[in-house]
């Protein structure tokens, strides 16, 4: 008999998009299935929505509001599956990813399993038709693919866990969860199966928490970024794409809600840190041209840089068509 896989979903308040993100999961070709559906103190209808369904598979748990972190940690201590794989409440996923990425299980010996991910800003949408390429690739590039943001490598979202994976491993009470979490859960599979197919549909919308820009979130950005660094420095201490990141993510987070972010960076030693790290080296990483530029003009000169970055966006536009 197939493997039990749980599919954990965690919802608040997403009257708007739960349905399309669970007839996804119920409607899997793979069957073997159990959906967990936790519901983080919603006080819309998306409890009404979630009870509507008839599937025997799927378990509705309902708590007081713990927040993203902590609930997924609720997800996994209630699955009993041999494989995880979580949906965000918004998103949705092809009919046929459980039983794909279970199929990869058969071929390749690895705790972890992800596919491609397709970016979307409408329901009107179309998945690009690709030649399959399976990459087998090792702890310390999937880290490199993490820390540079060249993929989806860095979400919790979108990959095939082997439940054992997360012995000792959790979710913290934070803002920022996966940039905390899943550097670890790479470290511990020591490989990652990837597949360039797209299978994933993540959706961009205004409401989204990646889409805010509180100052809250922004400061938990940057710890989250700093312990990451810590941790896989004393790890990988030549890793230059961990210095890159760190610096990337104190200049992106520099110019973000003005003078209390700056001063919150001042007393956490942000700015000694990053000409501390900062080596010409790093520029030799696989970033983009203009993220190369933004390092250099912070580097020289972090006034100037802060000027030209916030005149830029505020010049900036970006639109949302899902609601």
């Amino acid at each position: 008999m197939k493997d039990l896989i749980s599919i954990i979903i965690n919802v608040y308040n997403g009257e708007d998009y739960i349905k399309r993100c669970v007839d996804s999961a119920v409607n899997q070709t793979y069957k073997n299935l159990e959906i967990l559906i936790i519901n983080d103190g919603s006080t819309d209808d998306t409890l009404k929505i979630c009870e509507s369904y008839k599937d025997k598979r799927i378990k509705i748990i309902t708590q007081n509001n713990i927040g993203l972190s902590m609930s997924r940690n609720v997800g996994i201590e209630n699955a009993t599956g041999e494989y995880l794989y979580f949906i965000d409440a918004d998103d949705f996923v092809e009919n046929d990813v459980i039983e794909y990425l279970y199929g990869l299980t058969k071929k390749y010996d690895a705790m972890m399993y992800t596919c491609d991910t397709k970016e979307i800003y409408n329901y009107d949408y179309e998945i690009e038709q690709r030649k399959e390429k399976i990459e087998e690739v090792e702890c310390k590039e999937v880290l490199k693919r993490i820390l540079l943001g060249t993929d989806r490598s860095g979400t919790t979202w979108n990959k095939l866990y082997k439940k054992e994976l997360f012995d000792g491993i959790r979710f913290e009470n934070r803002i920022i969860n996966d940039v905390v979490v899943t550097y670890k859960l790479v470290l511990a599979a020591k490989k990652v199966i990837y597949s360039n197919q797209q299978k994933y549909l993540y959706v961009r919308h205004e409401n989204s928490i990646t889409g805010m820009d509180k100052e809250d979130r922004t400061m938990d950005f940057y710890l989250a970024n700093r312990e990451r660094y810590e941790y896989i420095k004393n790890i990988y201490p030549d890793l230059v794409e961990n210095e890159a990141c760190l610096c990337l993510a104190i200049a992106n987070v520099y110019i973000r809600n003005g003078k209390n972010i700056a001063d919150f960076l001042e007393k956490e030693g942000a700015f000694k840190l990053y000409k501390k790290i900062f080596k010409f080296k790093i520029l030799k990483c696989d970033i983009p041209r203009n993220e190369k530029i933004k390092l250099i003009l912070c580097r020289i000169n972090r006034k100037v840089y802060y000027w030209m970055m916030r005149k830029y966006l505020k010049n900036k536009k970006i639109k949302y068509s899902i609601k």
